[in-house]
């Protein structure tokens, strides 16, 4: 059972990464239009810092270097629901990103710059674990935007903001008994557009893995993470820093 108040912060500090389909000053004209895609999922670890995955940042940058998608349309979104209908939508530039070498850590970042202080008031970083103290059977849940775009219209609005799923650690790798496992194996219904999810223990809201992959509408994977592994992954940082947008 996750409560209203751990419910709310994750909600919060999780965003879609994506781009916008159409220029920034038509976007601006249209903000309850749908039209920024979805293509991952991240969430805040710290001010103006997003933890996603080493792929997703990868696409952004390919779909700028390729010409797809100018860099000044690279957004993540963050939804912030108040009480009653109002609904808060606050999309960031993407600056800059950057991600990790290791082939087992499929880890990235996103930086963007707060304008509005206000804006970001109830919008906090996530708890991440301090240690490594999980194990197989245990509950978890994962909050991000499976199917991407899709989720939230389907020809007509079906929802703003990401989703919750619910479920339990499967298996971990190497075996059920390492001090410190190399990958995660969740019984929760993967989709395109999680890639980068939280995965969060639902008691406490403490952030213990990312999810990155897995098999269509049945298993996820995830990498399982520490707040030592999430410093060590930042030393890398300037060496794979990636500038998309000045300023």
């Amino acid at each position: 059972m996750i409560s209203k108040a751990i419910y709310e912060r994750i909600r919060n500090g999780v965003c879609a990464v994506g781009h916008l389909t159409t220029p920034l000053t038509v976007y601006r004209e249209n903000l309850d239009k749908p039209i920024f895609q979805v293509v991952g999922t991240g969430f805040l670890i710290e001010e103006n810092l997003v933890l996603t995955n080493r792929h997703i940042v990868k696409d952004l940058i390919e779909s700028t270097s390729s010409g797809e998608v100018p860099p000044s349309q690279l957004f993540i979104q963050f939804v912030v629901p108040h009480e009653g209908s109002h609904l808060e939508l606050v999309p960031r530039m993407i600056r800059e990103v950057s991600y990790v070498d290791d082939p087992k850590l499929d880890l990235g970042f996103i930086k963007y710059k707060t304008v509005t202080e206000a804006h970001f008031a109830s919008i906090l970083p996530l708890d991440i674990a301090d240690q490594w103290e999980s194990s197989v059977s245990e509950e978890v849940a994962v909050c991000g935007y499976p199917y991407g775009t899709s989720i939230l219209i389907r020809g007509i609005y079906l929802r703003w903001g990401p989703v919750v799923q619910q479920g339990h650690i499967s298996a971990v790798s190497p075996f059920d008994t390492t001090t410190m496992p190399d990958e995660l194996l969740l019984d929760v219904r993967r989709a395109g557009g999680m890639s980068g999810a939280p995965i969060f223990k639902p008691g406490t809201g403490t952030v213990i893995g990312v999810h990155y992959s897995g098999i269509e509408g049945t298993i996820a994977f995830g990498v399982p993470i520490t707040r030592a592994i999430v410093n060590h992954a930042m030393l890398q940082y300037d060496r794979n820093r990636v500038v998309l947008n000045e300023g």
